[in-house]
C-alpha cells in the first residue's frame, strides 16, 4: 500500500463520505440530514432531554446542535420547552410528525446496515464491528 491508502485514518475518512453521501440521498426526501436523524433517534430513545444531553450521545458539538435544532423545529419535528426545575436548562421533544419520520427513516437505517453487513462478508462482521469499537475507546 502506497500513498494515501496507506493510512487507515485516510480510509476510515474515505469510507465516512462514501456512506455520508449514500445513506444522505436516502434521508433527503424527508429533509432530515444524517445528524438530523441521530436527533430524532435520541429523542426516541429518551424523550425531553436537554441540548447537551442530545449532543453528549450523538457526538454532535454545540454549535452544530443549536442549529440542526432550529431546523427540526422549524420543521414541526421537535420542539423546546424550557425546564421547569432548571430554567437555564432546554428541553427537546419529538412531536407527534417527527415521530411519524422518525418511524419511516428508521426503516432506511435499516436497511443500510443491513447492506453494510452484504459488503463486509458474513465472516467479517463481528470482527470489524470488535475492531471499530477498540479503535473508538482507544483513542479516548
Amino acid at each position: 500500500m502506497n500513498g494515501l491508502n496507506a493510512f487507515i485514518g485516510f480510509n476510515l475518512r474515505a469510507t465516512m463520505k462514501k456512506i455520508d453521501k449514500h445513506l444522505g440521498s436516502r434521508l433527503e426526501e424527508f429533509g432530515i440530514t444524517i445528524p438530523q436523524s441521530f436527533i430524532l433517534f435520541c429523542l426516541q430513545e429518551e424523550n425531553g432531554i436537554t441540548l447537551k444531553e442530545i449532543g453528549s450521545r450523538t457526538l454532535i458539538d454545540s454549535s452544530s446542535m443549536t442549529v440542526l435544532v432550529d431546523k427540526l423545529e422549524k420543521d414541526e419535528l421537535v420542539e423546546r420547552r424550557l425546564d421547569p426545575q432548571d430554567r437555564r436548562a432546554i428541553r427537546v421533544f419529538i412531536t407527534e410528525k417527527g415521530a411519524e419520520v422518525a418511524a419511516q427513516i428508521v426503516e432506511i437505517k435499516y436497511e443500510f446496515n443491513a447492506l453494510l453487513y452484504d459488503l463486509l462478508g458474513e465472516g467479517n462482521q463481528k470482527e470489524f464491528i470488535h475492531a471499530i469499537n477498540n479503535l473508538m475507546h482507544g483513542l479516548d
